[in-house]
């Protein structure tokens, strides 16, 4: 089990979601400007088994939260056709397109590790 909490008050250790291919240069919808709060916190629980001493399995699930849309939705950070270029990544609307951006996400894994 784990876990982990931020708390930042002008974002600037926060990632910048890629929409639309933007960058820390080209700039994004989500800004990092001083005096805009970011918190987020979030737990995972994890499940390792070894049958032997070649193989692991490993299930695990975790959930994330944040003040502010972060996470990306279903609808995705990429325009349908793809990246557009810096216009946007800018948050410019293509064809309506609008970044589908969640305050939290929920996700399970499963991997199988060989080791050789």
């Amino acid at each position: 089990m784990g876990g982990g909490a931020i708390t930042n008050p002008g974002r600037y250790l926060v990632l910048i979601p890629p929409i639309n291919g933007g960058t820390a240069s080209t700039g994004t919808v989500f800004t990092e400007n001083p005096g805009q709060l970011y918190k987020a916190w979030d737990g995972s629980i994890t499940f390792d088994t070894m049958p032997s001493q070649f193989f692991t399995f490993r299930i695990e699930a975790n959930y994330r939260y944040a003040n502010v849309p972060y996470f990306s939705g279903s609808g995705g950070v990429t325009p349908p056709g793809g990246g557009n270029g810096a216009g946007g990544a800018l948050g410019s609307p293509v064809d309506g397109f609008s970044p589908d951006l969640r305050n939290s996400e929920t996700r399970i894994t499963a991997a199988f590790l060989v080791k050789l």
